[in-house]
């Protein structure tokens, strides 16, 4: 092994280790479990239906499989962060929902404004389950009346 490390070249040893950092890292984020305490400042008022489904979790699959595992009948239950996506000219682009730090979805564009409205600009939180959909991938649904406002 220490003879085929010398033959190598410079530029191949670079590459390897390059390599090497690169699986590690995609190692270590799929593997590793991320944990944030809440930043969330505003309740959202809940009625216990979940019945709130959020956008955008088919682009989260491995995030959520890692929060919530193998998910029985009811679901995994966790709280939901919802975070304003601002622009640098303060327009709003639309609201994020991480669990336990990891981005999992988004509001609909079409509710972002009343949501927005609710919040007033702030971090909103509330009960969450993630939940297997009948076509096997999981959803998160959030624990808010409609319209939303705040507990």
């Amino acid at each position: 092994m220490p003879q085929l490390i010398a033959d190598l070249d410079h530029i191949s040893l670079l590459a390897l280790g390059v390599a090497a950092a690169v699986l590690l890292i995609i190692v270590l984020r799929w593997m590793g479990e991320r944990v944030a305490p809440s930043a969330a400042g505003v309740p959202l008022e809940g009625d216990g239906s979940f019945d709130y489904t959020i956008a955008g979790t088919s682009d989260h699959q491995p995030v959520l499989g890692r929060i919530a595992g193998h998910p029985d009948t009811d679901g995994h239950d966790c709280t939901a962060e919802l975070v304003p996506d601002m622009a640098r000219t303060g327009e709003l682009r639309g609201i994020w929902v991480l669990v336990d730090g990891a981005r999992v979805g988004h509001i609909l564009p079409a509710e972002t404004a009343m949501f927005h409205a609710v919040m007033g600009g702030r971090r909103g939180r509330c009960e969450a389950v993630i939940a297997v959909h009948a076509d096997g991938e999981l959803v998160v649904r959030l624990d808010t009346v409609w319209p939303p406002r705040l507990a």
